[in-house]
């Protein structure tokens, strides 16, 4: 298992932005800790956040590290409608 963070810029600049290569990055991660950057990102659809809310499940309950960085204010404004504190993922601690 490496022990070095595989990182990912999400690229969302709309709700309708392709989530394909989210997926294959988590699919091609699955045992090292990972990061993802929202500094692209102008809103998150539902169907990412459900993505990244189960990533992180599983990446925890496996003792892995995993972290949402560079949340902007329309990461935030996007949590909040779905119904999360807008700072969701920065409160989470990494392993």
């Amino acid at each position: 298992m490496s022990t070095e963070t595989q990182k990912h810029t999400l690229d969302l600049p709309n709700a309708f932005a392709d989530l394909d290569p989210l997926i294959a990055f988590f699919n091609a991660s699955r045992d090292k800790a990972v990061e993802v950057d929202c500094s692209n990102v102008g809103v998150i659809p539902s169907r990412c956040l459900q993505l990244l809310l189960g990533a992180e499940q599983q990446w925890r309950s496996e003792g892995l590290g995993f972290s949402v960085t560079n949340i902007n204010e329309g990461c935030r404004k996007s949590l909040t409608l779905l119904g999360l504190e807008p700072n969701r993922f920065e409160d989470e601690e990494t392993v």
